[in-house]
């Protein structure tokens, strides 16, 4: 039951931007900008299971986690510039927004495209770099969760827990999530009856 609840939001999230707003599929090139968060780990699992190059940037200490999820390549967004170091990708999968957002249009191909879980398509940079851009909203339906259902049983994709508290620590969990980030999904545990 676990997976089923975890899952929902982060891979759907993953799911329609990689695969219903890129079409990724073998061969191309995609930067995931968080890799080590709960929707992107998923999302560098699912690149890959579609055959893609996956870059992404992370913190130092999460360059082996995500190379262990799957990334082709992690850079350490504190100390290396990834428009500097990736060029002709495409497509960008973005939740950092701000400067990052603005900063992943330069690593993109003529035509590639930006998914964006937090800014909306400026038109400016879209017609400077001839790129595509979406702001997605991410709605949950049945058809995208039996296919990740699918994903789960295939065991193509997984989700991480980084830390379970007992339901009643409640506020010490909310409070790990925000002194961070977190590998992953906190979980609550409810005691069983």
């Amino acid at each position: 039951m676990l997976k089923l609840v975890e899952f929902p939001l982060t891979g759907i999230s993953a799911w329609k931007a990689l695969v219903d707003h890129i079409g990724l599929s073998m061969g191309k090139k995609i930067l995931i900008h968080g890799g080590a968060g709960g929707i992107w780990s998923i999302a560098i699992q699912l690149a890959r299971h579609l055959g893609a190059y996956v870059a992404t940037t992370v913190s130092a200490k999460d360059m082996q986690y995500v190379k262990e999820l799957g990334a082709d390549e992690a850079i350490d967004y504190k100390n290396q510039k990834f428009e500097d170091m990736l060029h002709n990708y495409d497509a960008v999968f973005d939740t950092v927004g701000s400067e990052t957002y603005i900063r992943s249009f330069k690593v993109l191909r003529k035509g590639g495209i930006i998914v964006s879980m937090l800014e909306q398509p400026p038109s400016d940079l879209i017609k400077q770099y001839g790129v595509n851009a979406i702001g997605q909203l991410t709605q949950v339906n049945s058809e995208r969760l039996s296919k990740l259902a699918e994903l789960i049983d295939q065991r193509v994709t997984k989700v991480h827990v980084d830390k379970t508290f007992p339901l009643e620590q409640a506020g010490e969990a909310l409070a790990y999530l925000q002194s961070g980030h977190p590998r992953g999904k906190v979980v609550l545990k409810m005691k069983k009856n």
